[in-house]
């Protein structure tokens, strides 16, 4: 690799949702966790969300929590 080629961290997201608002976290590959944040439970608030995860690396995949449930 020459010096001009850039590397790309692989994230991983996470998603624990609620009726209004979802929280998300963003982890490397060695688990440390690069930041939180909550997004609006609304279209724009989820392009919101994959457009914070995505500024972060290379995401690889995201897992949702209690889809069915708001967190209850």
């Amino acid at each position: 690799m020459d010096g001009n080629e850039k590397t790309t961290r692989v994230v991983v997201g996470g998603v624990d949702t609620h009726k209004d608002l979802h929280v998300a976290a963003i982890v490397d590959e060695q688990d440390h966790v690069l930041g939180t944040q909550s997004f609006p439970a609304t279209r724009q608030g989820y392009r919101q969300m994959l457009a914070w995860m995505h500024a972060a690396g290379d995401l690889l995949r995201v897992g949702v929590e209690s889809t069915g449930s708001y967190g209850a």
